[in-house]
């Protein structure tokens, strides 16, 4: 299998599998009779999970040569979690599904970005997860039409056989991607100064900031779409069809904004690319404050698809720069994958908790000052504090090309 078409048909089946539940899980838990404040408790269960294995898990990946066979347990972790998950009502069980969850989720981010570094190079890393972030959101979307079809038509609890569809596609597809072609020292950075974990990641100043800003990023923008499909639920909408359009309008424009990203990338760095999607979450949380028709939900959505489009491709590519020549480029992107996964397990929790009291439209108000403060940090921490990055993307570029 060709690298670009395996890479591609990997991340695009992969999508179905690690979005599972998402954005249908709040709705989903909603039906069966939770409050909002359990039902961000059970959503951010999984990413205090990942939380604990991420930085852990990414160490390892720098170490093992088994990538593709460690990528294939975690997908079937994923589809016996989802499907532990809609056979019960017990929210303990359905915790202890989330755990499972988070766990594995955490783990296919540093896995596909070391696969995909291997077998590409550094010069031409940035464009591959460009590429990479597009055909996974083309498969969000799909997974998000076929999950909310199922939805609607034989209940939420049949979105379970979604995800293990493309759990079974997923490893079909990584099987037929030749592991010859990885080349394991590219994929950890090179082989590194000798300095320790520990060392490289406390001791890096500019991954240290885009730790912190990554934090605010997810806080700000993790539980922003389930909690506008339980605000339209609570309004009398169908909750299917409600979450399955807003997911899909929301992963469609990601493929375009993905795809945005290198270009960007091209005049103003990944750092611009990041301050971008910063800014526009904290656009989307005060505009989702005030959704109270389609006719503003969709825009507030087409603002998530812009904002986690350029945010996913920024984030890996800024890790790879700041991690190049470490010999621990997984543990770095796991460490900041870390603050993504904290970032995730407060936001739901966050926003459950403002919601029961003062309503959801405070709740979206909170999570924008939190985007608002991600930037700040961003923009101006890494001068005040020492933590600039070296602007290498042009240079990368022509290197690529070359």
């Amino acid at each position: 299998m060709q690298t670009a078409f395996g890479l591609g048909a990997l991340n695009f089946a992969l999508a179905g599998a690690r979005e599972g539940f998402g954005p249908f899980l709040g709705v989903y838990l909603q039906q069966q009779g939770f409050d909002p404040a359990a039902t961000g408790l059970a959503m951010g269960v999984a990413g205090i999970a990942g939380l604990l294995a991420t930085t852990p898990i990414g160490a390892l990946v720098d170490r093992t040569e088994s990538k593709r066979a460690a990528l294939a347990i975690a997908v079937a972790a994923l589809a016996l979690g989802a499907i532990a998950l809609v056979a019960t009502k017990s929210l303990w069980v359905i915790g202890a599904s989330q755990i499972v969850i988070g766990l594995a989720d955490t783990s296919i981010a540093p896995l596909v970005a070391a696969i995909s570094l291997g077998m590409v190079g550094q010069a031409a890393y940035g464009g591959r997860v460009s590429q990479n972030e597009a055909f996974n959101h083309g498969g969000n979307a799909a997974n998000a039409a076929l999950s909310g079809l199922l939805g609607y038509t034989l209940g939420l609890g049949y979105v379970a056989v979604a995800i293990v569809v493309m759990a079974v596609a997923s490893c079909g597809v990584l099987f037929g991607i030749d592991g010859s072609k990885i080349d394991h020292k590219v994929a950890r950075g090179g082989e590194g100064d000798g300095r320790s974990i520990v060392r490289v990641l406390f001791e890096n100043r500019p991954l240290l900031i885009l730790a912190g800003t990554v934090f605010a990023y997810q806080t700000a923008n993790g539980a922003m779409l389930p909690f506008i499909a339980q605000a339209r639920t609570a309004a009398g909408a169908d909750p299917s069809i409600t979450t399955g359009v807003m997911t899909v309008v929301a992963q469609v424009t990601m493929v375009g904004a993905a795809l945005l990203a290198a270009r960007l990338a091209g005049g103003r760095g990944y750092k611009g690319v990041m301050s971008a999607a910063l800014a526009l979450v904290v656009v989307r949380g005060l505009l989702a404050a005030f959704a109270t028709s389609w006719w503003v939900v969709i825009p507030v959505q087409v603002l998530e698809g812009l904002a986690m489009g350029l945010g996913g491709v920024a984030i890996p590519a800024l890790v790879s720069e700041i991690m190049e020549d470490t010999g621990h480029a997984s543990a770095g992107l796991g460490g900041v994958m870390t603050a993504y996964g904290a970032g995730a397990a407060v936001s739901p929790i966050l926003a459950g908790l403002v919601a029961k009291y003062l309503g959801f439209s405070a709740s979206f108000i909170a999570l924008a000052i939190v985007a608002g403060a991600g930037l700040v940090l961003w923009v101006l921490g890494r001068r005040l504090l020492g933590g600039e990055i070296p602007d290498r993307t042009a240079d990368k570029v022509q290197e690529a090309a070359a």
